[in-house]
């Protein structure tokens, strides 16, 4: 987490995920970027992930492979992911992010591959897709 509010860490993981983002899909950073930039912030924070470019993807990889469990909304804390998947992928409305700061059940503060910094979002979406879980460590 200390990498995600060190603006100068998190905008170099930023710029290999793009990187990385345009060999693998040849898309543009940031659109379909946030699995990538969390994998890579992962790697960067010493937790072994490989470059995942899917949400789905990546969410079930910490949950089956790293053993992460499930979290209810409203539960999560600081070090959580968010997700906003379903079993199924959702092209456009599958995104997954790192919570830095719980505020409340619904306000967080987290970073993700939208802005170069920490920033609030809802869980509960308010004009954005909500999300429907949390993954912690265990």
């Amino acid at each position: 987490m200390n990498i995600a509010r060190t603006p100068a860490r998190y905008e170099k993981v930023q710029e290999v995920a793009a990187s990385e983002l345009f060999k693998l899909t040849h898309e543009s950073w940031p659109h379909d970027g946030c699995a990538l930039n969390l994998a890579n912030l992962l790697q960067e924070g010493g937790i072994a992930v490989p470059d995942i470019t899917q949400a789905l993807a990546l969410g079930n990889y910490l949950h089956d492979e790293r053993k992460w469990e499930k979290i209810p909304v409203g539960q999560q804390q600081a070090g959580d992911v968010g997700s906003t998947c379903g079993p199924t992928a959702h092209h456009g409305y599958d995104h997954i992010y790192l919570v830095l700061e719980r505020q409340d059940s619904d306000k967080m503060v987290i970073v993700d591959n939208q802005k170069p910094q920490p920033h609030e979002r809802l869980a509960s979406g308010k004009g954005k897709t909500p999300t429907k879980f949390f993954l912690r460590p265990v």
